[in-house]
């Protein structure tokens, strides 16, 4: 099983989050590339510690001043990069020591490294959402510390393969990656908040409490219903339900089941679409559906329930009850009243 990684776009010594166009057709590395030794003459970062990625806007004015060649307009972007990486290119360089590879190495055409290449040199021979879930703490920090990222940059994270899987929203599925030894790799893409889309019910699973709070992870919707709860399920949970009732509570909450299982399910919203009280002889006529499975006797009654009388104006209930007093029995029962 593997999580969703996600590699932004600001990997590469040249990307800004959300600026590739813009860097990649104003600048020309080629062009430039006799003029300046190594690429960290503009690219300090890549030698020292807590410097800019970015040049500064005087070393470009130094030839770019209108007599040696003509004037550029630019800064360094003001916004820190945007980025859930764990990567820094002097701590990189210093713990692979002698392996350390040159700029180019990673940086084809001055363009950032794929992710499989990163993977490679690391000894990982796969897709990158494919790669093993012990690989993601790797090259990548916890959702919740990747505070720069937007909503709508966690929205375009990507699920590996086995995400795919039918049975990947099941607690055999992705519930037994949370109980195992690799758990602390779902946080990479998750926090407590995108659990609890599902997980409302009851006492949640101790793998939720074990990641941290981060209302933004909200952002990638939860895969809804599992597969077993297709094909009108609702009139056939009753067995699954009275049989396993914990594993319901995992996800529903009583106010869910009181929708229909109350003493007067009409008597508020959620069920019947709009208007349905108008027509809702018809339905009960054509048996659209059984109404005693929400709805006591009493719901039609004068002196109970919604005290709707069934019987309309001008009923007679004396002639109902000498002519075909069956019928009467249906809700009265033997004490048929008197008029």
């Amino acid at each position: 099983m593997t999580v969703r990684l996600l590699i932004t776009t600001t990997l590469g010594i040249l990307m800004g989050a959300g600026r590739l166009g813009a860097q990649s057709a104003g600048f020309d590395h080629q062009k430039h590339k006799s003029l300046f030794p190594t690429c960290a003459s503009c690219h300090v970062s890549a030698v020292q510690v807590g410097a800019s990625v970015w040049p500064a806007a005087a070393s470009c004015a130094a030839c770019h001043d209108g007599t040696i060649q003509k004037v550029v307009s630019w800064s360094r972007p003001s916004a820190p990069r945007r980025s859930n990486l764990r990567f820094d290119h002097v701590r990189h360089a210093t713990s692979a020591g002698a392996k350390a590879p040159v700029c180019a190495a990673c940086h084809a055409e001055a363009r950032p490294p794929e992710p499989e290449r990163c993977l490679d040199c690391h000894g990982i021979r796969t897709a990158h959402l494919a790669a093993p879930d012990s690989a993601c703490a790797q090259c990548h920090v916890a959702l919740a510390q990747a505070t720069r990222l937007t909503r709508e940059d966690i929205a375009r994270f990507s699920a590996p393969p086995s995400h795919a899987d039918p049975g990947f929203g099941g607690a055999d599925g992705h519930g037994s990656v949370a109980r195992g030894p690799v758990a602390a790799a779902c946080a990479t893409c998750h926090a407590r908040e995108f659990c609890y889309q599902c997980h409302a019910g009851a006492a949640p699973p101790r793998a939720i409490a074990t990641l941290a709070s981060d209302p933004r992870s909200t952002a990638i919707a939860s895969r809804g219903a599992p597969a077993s709860h297709g094909g009108n399920y609702a009139d056939r949970h009753g067995p699954a339900a009275a049989a396993q009732g914990a594993r319901c509570a995992g996800c529903h909450v009583r106010s869910e089941c009181l929708d229909c299982h109350r003493p007067v399910a009409a008597a508020g919203p959620g069920y019947h679409p709009a208007g349905f009280l108008s027509r809702h002889p018809a339905a009960a006529y054509a048996r659209e559906t059984s109404c005693s499975d929400c709805h006591n006797v009493g719901s039609h009654s004068a002196l109970g329930g919604r005290r709707f009388d069934p019987h309309g104006p001008g009923f007679d209930a004396n002639r109902m009850r000498r002519k075909n007093p069956e019928v009467c029995t249906a809700c009265h029962g033997t004490a048929i009243p008197i008029r």
